[in-house]
């Protein structure tokens, strides 16, 4: 008997041995062979072309990625979830993706309303999530170590673009704001009218608002008609903004008008047609989706070859986006070598300056103190239905830039 009881506590003794080599050898996600990405948008829902376009974009890097061989010997792979673009839904998706799937971190394809949904959890779970989509500012308001956003700015910074561009540069007068009552719609346009208050003591003649999948918007547009607006700033995504502008144009507004970042899209000239000419708007990425750039094109056909029954104005700059920060995430993980934990991929997405994936992105810029990784926006503007880059250096990016630091 006490051979027997020897024999099983040296047995008790070796498992919790091996389980602790098990443990330490490796982090949640990661295996000799692979990391497990987890990720998330809208494929049903109200914003499909938010989720189609990023889920489409990052398919594309993580395969050329995978064919290449990988990162530091491991394939990436993705598990990704149809959030509807509902906040609940989003929250039980990423749920899932972390206590159930042991996702290694979250790639966030989602827009601002769904990602509000996860932030809590997020933050208390410690992992580290990438934002591709979502200005909302929460993401990154407060600090948090595990949160970062890539591809796009927040809503802070559009308020200080917009404000600059309105007022400085187009020297517009009298401003009316047709926004959406979503998230980061409804925070754009608030930022945008704190800043023309805060830099040129200056306020809308008058806003107002719609729902996404609204179709009438008359009775907006005829309270604009009635302000007296030299200019219209239309907050919406492609679908509602292209709508709007079409309504206004035939009800005799001719102002001049800019739309939001979402809404910088080929979908928008394609629904427009020659309504399309003029319209304006911040594009947050490098070379446009139709430029004859090399890496744009070289992106656009092998897109196309992944995507052969795609809708007319696919790709779009969220396929842009899926796919660009795809490799900013590989990017860190090669940095953070062979022996890989959330941690290590942390301080090495700290480490990124002015990354570039190729000229359909802009520089990606993280430190330990600021995980907001793209500051840079472009005018664009509708000439002869193509979206060409208006000539534009905003005088207060340094001044902006410096507030970062503080």
């Amino acid at each position: 008997m006490r051979i027997l009881r020897f024999a099983i506590r040296c047995l008790i003794t070796s498992s919790l041995a091996l389980a602790t080599t098990v443990t330490l050898a490796g982090e949640v996600g990661v295996t000799d062979n692979t990391i497990l990405i987890g990720a998330f948008g809208p494929i049903t829902g109200g914003a499909t072309f938010l989720g189609l376009g990023g889920r489409a974009g990052a398919e594309l890097a993580y395969k050329e990625i995978n064919d290449a061989g990988g990162v530091n010997g491991r394939k990436l792979k993705m598990i990704f979830y149809d959030d509807g673009f509902s906040p609940s839904q989003a929250l039980a998706d990423v749920k899932r993706l972390v206590e159930q799937d042991k996702v290694f971190m979250i790639n966030d394809l989602s827009g601002s309303n769904p990602t509000l949904g996860t932030i809590p959890y997020l933050r208390r779970a410690k992992v580290p999530t990438y934002v591709t989509i979502a200005s909302a500012p929460p993401v990154t308001h407060p600090f948090n170590r595990y949160l970062f956003r890539g591809a796009t700015t927040e809503t802070e910074r559009f308020g200080e673009l917009n404000a600059e561009f309105m007022a400085d540069f187009l020297q517009v007068k009298h401003i009316a704001i047709v926004s959406g009552v979503e998230e980061n719609l409804k925070t754009e346009a608030d930022q945008t009218i704190a800043m023309l208050d805060k830099w040129y003591k200056m306020k809308p003649v008058m806003r107002v608002e719609f729902k996404v999948g609204d179709k009438d918007f008359t009775p907006q547009l005829l309270k604009v008609k009635e302000s007296g607006a030299d200019f219209i700033f239309v907050v919406g995504q492609t679908p509602e903004a292209s709508i709007i502008i079409r309504q206004a144009r035939e009800l005799g507004l001719r102002q001049p008008i800019q739309v939001a970042p979402s809404s910088v899209d080929n979908a928008l000239i394609a629904n427009l047609g020659p309504d399309a000419e003029g319209v304006m708007g911040l594009w947050g990425a490098g070379a446009f989706l139709d430029s004859h750039n090399p890496d744009m094109l070289k992106f656009r056909k092998a897109w196309a070859k992944m995507n052969p029954d795609a809708p007319k104005g696919r790709p779009n700059l969220f396929d842009v986006w899926g796919y660009t920060e795809v490799y900013v995430i590989a990017e860190a993980l090669r940095k953070a070598g062979r022996d890989l934990t959330r941690d290590k991929f942390i301080d090495a997405l700290e480490s990124l300056h002015d990354y570039r994936v190729s000229e359909i992105a802009t520089p990606r810029t993280f430190t330990h103190w600021h995980h907001i990784g793209n500051l840079s926006q472009t005018i664009m503007i509708v000439v002869a239905g193509h979206w060409v880059p208006l000539r534009w250096d905003p005088k207060r990016e340094s001044e902006v830039l410096a507030n970062y630091k503080k």
